[in-house]
């Protein structure tokens, strides 16, 4: 009977750090990212929105994933990250509607996109892949909806890296997932550079 009282309260503080440990959802932040990945994608499909311009608005859309799994890394957003988060979307709504209203289109050509802002731990790499999608876009071995892809790979891997810091320690275990996603991420970079589609 003692072992069974035991395993009980094993399992429910097992549930209760579970519970503990995961992260609360932000409905009207996820709802309002989720609006803005569908505005791109469809300046995309429709040519308003150019491959370097996707390119640009998919960064800044890691940027506010980034800011938000640090702003959750405690178990909770309190008022000042929730409205961080709702300014960093504003800002990135109004550069939506600018890039689809602007004379650019899927064929114009843009000035080099931005450098590379990313954490410590993948900072070289993620510079390097980068670089790797600027250059498949500038030769047109990547249309602007591998580009957007990839750069919403790039944002995932920013993300999983500001949680993995979260706790200000980053373990092995997560380290060897980041190499993953990255190792994936350039493999889906090399396929995208040399699968034989040409952006118009």
């Amino acid at each position: 009977m003692k072992q069974f009282h035991n395993a009980l309260i094993a399992a429910f503080l097992a549930l209760a750090g579970a519970a503990a440990v995961a992260q609360p959802a932000t409905p009207g932040v996820d709802q309002r990212e989720a609006r803005q990945e569908q505005r791109i994608r469809q300046g995309v499909a429709s040519g308003e929105i150019s491959a370097r311009e996707a390119y640009r608005l998919e960064r800044q859309q890691g940027r506010i994933d980034a800011a938000e799994a640090a702003a959750r890394a405690d178990g909770r957003l309190n008022g000042a990250e929730r409205e961080r988060l709702n300014r960093m979307q504003d800002h990135a709504s109004a550069d939506i509607w600018q890039q689809k209203h602007d004379a650019h289109t899927a064929s114009t050509a843009m000035a080099p996109a931005a450098p590379p802002r990313s954490g410590v731990l993948v900072d070289r790499r993620q510079a390097a892949q980068d670089k790797r999608i600027r250059q498949g876009i500038a030769s047109g071995q990547i249309d602007a909806r591998e580009a957007a892809r990839l750069e919403r790979e790039q944002s995932r891997i920013q993300a999983a890296e500001a949680r993995a810091r979260a706790d200000g320690h980053v373990s092995g275990a997560e380290r060897e997932r980041l190499n993953r996603l990255q190792e994936h991420a350039s493999a889906d970079i090399r396929h995208q550079k040399h699968d034989g589609q040409r952006a118009h």
